[in-house]
């Protein structure tokens, strides 16, 4: 092929275009939109490719909702103390939002731990209680976390039983969100214990239970705290002083040296710098 038979460069996606006058959605002109869709159908629409169903979209809704604010918190910390250094909104919000991990906001983790439960309990012939048990199992032989149980803030999360009361009314949770609560009831036989799911862990089951990718159940995490994290940046740019470490606000902050004491250091005492290793 010749360099002028060759096709020019061109982007190829499956979710818009756009003309001089007018903009296309997965198919929808966006001012059809505009009015008659809500920003959790919206972005339904925009992930998936398809309008929601209205039961999908109030529960894609309620999940955003819940999971938008939750106080101080790994990513809401984080984003008031890069914003402390002066920068401007966006980059405190994306502060915040580099701490979304394995740790904190993991939609996905519980996502893909449910989707394999049950393709896995089809496969081996296992009920889903028999693959509760054996999941928990299998996690505790291995001494790792079950992602989506246990909140370090929480003995029992207070949002996560609210999703599961509305996922029900709306008819949404289905056989991942059976899963889930049936290996909280595992948590109790095996360890002794109950170990409560989160609401991180029952997003991921629902939006499992909704045909959500793992991935793309992490993005509906990354949405809904960003507006979070869009108040505290803006607060801590309006309202607080930069650095964190004023002595002339009524809290000790985070960065004060009262808080970076000697006492406070356990690692090896003073010590000279040996010398062959000075060169100037």
């Amino acid at each position: 092929m010749s360099k002028s038979q060759r096709e020019s460069f061109h982007w190829r996606t499956s979710i818009a275009y756009k003309t001089q006058p007018k903009i296309v959605i997965r198919g929808y002109d966006l001012n059809d939109l505009v009015g008659n869709l809500d920003l959790g159908e919206m972005a339904y629409l925009v992930w998936r490719g398809e309008l929601p169903s209205e039961a999908h979209g109030r529960m894609l809704n309620a999940i955003m909702v819940c999971l938008a604010e939750h106080a101080f918190s790994p990513s809401s910390a984080a984003a008031r103390f890069v914003t402390a250094g002066g920068v401007p909104l966006h980059v405190g919000v994306a502060g915040g939002m580099l701490t979304i991990g394995d740790l904190h906001g993991t939609f996905d983790r519980p996502c893909a731990m449910f989707r394999d439960g049950v393709a896995r309990a089809k496969a081996e012939g296992k009920t889903l209680e028999e693959m509760a048990d054996t999941l928990v199992r299998e996690a505790r032989e291995k001494k790792k976390r079950l992602p989506g149980y246990h909140h370090p803030q929480h003995i029992q999360d207070p949002r996560s039983q609210r999703l599961v009361d509305v996922a029900r009314k709306l008819g949404v949770a289905a056989l991942h969100t059976r899963l889930a609560l049936l290996m909280e009831d595992a948590t109790e036989r095996l360890h002794g214990k109950r170990i409560y799911i989160n609401a991180v862990g029952v997003s991921g089951a629902l939006l499992a239970d909704m045909g959500f990718e793992p991935e793309l159940a992490k993005g509906v995490m990354l949405v809904s705290r960003c507006i979070s994290l869009v108040a505290h940046v803006y607060e801590e740019l309006t309202r607080e002083r930069g650095w964190r470490a004023s002595k002339g606000q009524d809290i000790t902050q985070p960065l004060d040296l009262e808080l970076q004491k000697p006492e406070f250091y356990d690692g090896p005492p003073d010590r000279p710098l040996p010398a062959e290793w000075r060169k100037l």
